[in-house]
């Protein structure tokens, strides 16, 4: 387990590093709900890692943490554009509230990371759409700067969970004790919320969840 409270000695998360790229699975702190990642082009034992850890079905999709807009723009056809004269451009908000705790469902691009196929049928299954991220976290960014590309995450949950509290390392690592986990890097004790999910590939973006993020700024604008 790495203390980390303040991100004043980030160097120290060289060995973290080096344990994704060699496809360890691990938690690490957000702006929300800490995250359980593997690297992006981690091995199909890392996947089945983190999803036995989370009990979840490989089935259910895993989201990506960006570096920034250029991952987005790799691994998603991007934002909507306007289509009629005073529409709003979703783009440009999504700079002014990212990096930030939103979670946004884009449609995928022909360069998803084979990882995010079908995972639990082994098909080369296209993936229509996928949830991207990218925190507020000084920790979590300089994870992704050392790494030189993207997480693969899934939010790490205890069975005791405060919903204001995010559970402290201690308690993570028992709840994920025997389940593979590398490491866990403690960023001390933070309150949040989970990321708001909004959908982006309808018609009108769709509010999937109400979490840290102000959801007015795309959500009401697009109803108006």
């Amino acid at each position: 387990m790495m203390f980390l409270p303040d991100g004043s000695d980030l160097w120290r998360l060289d060995s973290i590093i080096d344990q994704l790229r060699q496809g360890a699975v691990g938690i690490i702190p957000t702006d929300t709900y800490p995250a359980l990642v593997c690297d992006v082009n981690a091995p199909p034992s890392s996947l089945e890692t983190l999803y036995a850890a989370k009990d979840m079905s490989a089935r259910k999709p895993l989201s990506i943490l960006c570096r920034g807009f250029q991952d987005v723009n790799s691994y998603t056809l991007g934002f909507p554009a306007p289509s009629v004269a005073g529409q709003e451009d979703y783009f440009r908000l999504a700079r002014r509230v990212l990096p930030g705790p939103y979670t946004f469902i884009l449609a995928a691009s022909k360069q998803l990371p084979k990882q995010l196929t079908d995972f639990d049928t082994g098909k080369a299954k296209p993936r229509k759409t996928v949830g991207i991220r990218m925190p507020d976290s000084d920790i979590c960014q300089a994870i992704l700067a050392g790494l030189d590309r993207p997480l693969l995450c899934s939010s790490a949950y205890t069975e005791i969970q405060d919903t204001f509290d995010l559970p402290e390392a201690a308690l993570l690592a028992d709840s994920y004790a025997g389940c593979g986990i590398a490491f866990i890097v403690d960023a001390g004790h933070q309150v949040a919320l989970g990321s708001t999910i909004i959908d982006m590939t309808l018609a009108e973006p769709s509010l999937i969840r109400q979490g840290k993020g102000d959801s007015s700024l795309f959500v009401s604008k697009a109803m108006d």
